[in-house]
C-alpha cells in the first residue's frame, strides 16, 4: 500500500500543501508480465482498489489492441464498490475529520452500515442493489430516494440545505452542523474536463505520461492544475457550481444517490484507447474522481512502462484550487476550515494541518 501524510498550511506562503506520495509505479512496473499488472496496482492503492484493477486490465487490453470494454458484471462491480467506498467516506471519515462533528449527533453515523444491502456479500450484487434506495431513505434521506433527487435537481444549491435542517437522520445533522463554516469557505473553481472530447483529449494527457516523468506528482491541463470529483461527472445532469467546498461534499452524498438509482450502471463513466503500438491508455470515474492509467508493452509482452495518474494528485497540486483556498484562510479558525477543505477534496492519504498555523 502506498502511504504518506500530505501537509497543509493554511493562510501561509506557497507552497500551502506538500508531502505528496513517492510514483512508485514507474519503479516497479517495469519487466512484469502485464497480466500481473491489475493485481499489482490493487495492492499498491487499497483505496479505490477495484477500479484500480479495472482500469489497468482495459489499459493493458488497449495496449494489446484486444477488446478494452467492461462488461455489465464489471461495471455493476464498479457501480457497487464505488458506493460502498463513498459511503464509508461519508459515515466513518467525516465524524472522524470534520472539526466538532462528532458533537452534531449523539449517534454514530457509521452503526446503520451494519445494515446496508451493499455490504451483505452474500447477496447476489442485483439483489445489494435493490435495497440500497430503500436502505438510503430510511437511514440517510428521511424521505424517499427519487423525491431527494427530484428536489435537488430543481434546486441543486438550495435544497441540500434546506433538507439538512428539516430532517434528522445521523447524515442530515452532520450536515447541518457543518453548513454554516463549509459555505463560508470560497474556493476558485478549475473542473477538469478531460472527458468532453476523450478522442481528442486523451491521447494529449498520454503524451504528457509519457514524456515527463513528474506529470503524475504535479499534473496541469493546458497549462493549469484542474480538479476532479464526484462533482466532474461527465454524465451529470446537474452540475454544481463550485464556489465553496460545501457544495462539493454534497457532490459526494449525491454520488452515492445516483448510483443508488436504477440507472447508476451508466453513472460512471470508464474508456480505454489504443495509442502506438504497444501502448494503451485507459480511464474510470472513481469515488475521488477520475482515475488514468498509461501502459506501454515491449515485443515479449511485459511492462515497458507505466504510470498511474489518480484524482489525488490533481486535487492536492501545490498550485491547485485546495492550495490556493488555503493560501486566502485567515483568522482564528483557519486550521479547522483548512480540515474541512481538505475533507471536501478527499485525498486517498492522511493529511495534517502544519502545527504553526493550528497554533498561530
Amino acid at each position: 500500500m502506498i502511504s504518506g501524510a500530505l501537509q497543509l498550511r493554511p493562510g501561509g506562503a506557497p507552497p500551502t500543501v506538500s508531502g505528496h506520495r513517492p510514483l512508485l509505479v514507474p519503479r516497479i512496473a517495469p519487466g512484469r508480465r502485464a497480466d500481473e499488472l491489475p493485481d499489482l496496482l490493487g495492492a499498491l492503492f487499497t483505496l479505490c482498489s477495484h477500479a484500480q484493477r479495472g482500469t489497468a486490465r482495459r489499459a493493458v487490453a488497449a495496449a494489446r489492441g484486444d477488446d478494452a470494454l467492461s462488461t455489465p458484471a464489471q461495471r455493476q462491480a464498479l457501480r457497487v464498490a464505488t458506493a460502498r467506498e463513498q459511503m464509508l467516506r461519508i459515515a466513518h471519515d467525516w465524524p472522524r475529520l470534520l472539526p466538532e462533528a462528532s458533537a452534531a449527533d449523539p449517534e454514530p453515523t457509521t452503526s446503520p452500515l451494519r445494515s446496508c444491502p451493499l455490504w451483505r456479500d452474500d447477496w447476489p450484487v442485483e439483489q445489494r442493489l435493490a435495497g440500497l434506495p430503500g436502505w438510503l431513505a430510511q437511514h440517510w434521506l428521511g424521505l424517499p430516494l427519487e423525491s431527494w433527487l427530484q428536489r435537488y435537481e430543481a434546486e441543486p444549491e438550495a435544497w441540500p440545505l434546506q433538507w439538512c435542517r428539516t430532517v434528522a437522520t445521523p447524515t442530515a445533522l452532520l450536515l447541518r452542523a457543518q453548513a454554516g463554516a463549509l459555505r463560508r469557505l470560497a474556493t476558485p473553481a478549475r473542473p477538469l474536463r478531460l472527458l468532453d472530447q476523450p478522442l481528442a483529449t486523451v491521447p494529449r494527457l498520454a503524451r504528457q505520461l509519457a514524456e515527463r516523468s513528474d506529470f503524475c506528482t504535479a499534473p496541469d491541463w493546458l497549462g493549469e492544475p484542474a480538479e476532479t470529483g464526484p462533482w466532474t461527472r461527465i454524465n451529470d445532469p446537474v452540475p454544481l457550481t463550485l464556489h465553496n467546498a460545501w457544495m462539493r461534499l454534497i457532490a459526494r452524498l449525491v454520488d452515492v444517490l445516483r448510483l443508488a438509482m436504477p440507472a447508476g450502471d451508466r453513472w460512471l463513466a470508464e474508456g480505454a484507447l489504443p495509442l502506438a503500438s504497444g501502448e494503451g491508455i485507459a480511464w474510470t470515474e472513481t469515488a475521488r474522481g477520475l482515475l488514468v492509467h498509461r501502459v506501454e508493452l515491449a515485443p515479449d509482452g511485459r511492462v515497458r512502462a507505466a504510470q498511474v495518474l489518480a484524482p489525488t494528485e490533481w486535487n492536492f497540486h501545490p498550485r491547485g484550487v485546495l492550495a490556493q483556498a488555503l493560501a486566502a484562510l485567515r483568522g482564528p479558525d483557519r486550521a479547522a476550515q483548512a480540515a474541512r477543505a481538505a475533507v471536501a477534496f478527499d485525498p486517498c492519504v492522511e493529511f495534517v494541518v502544519a502545527a504553526e498555523a493550528a497554533h498561530a
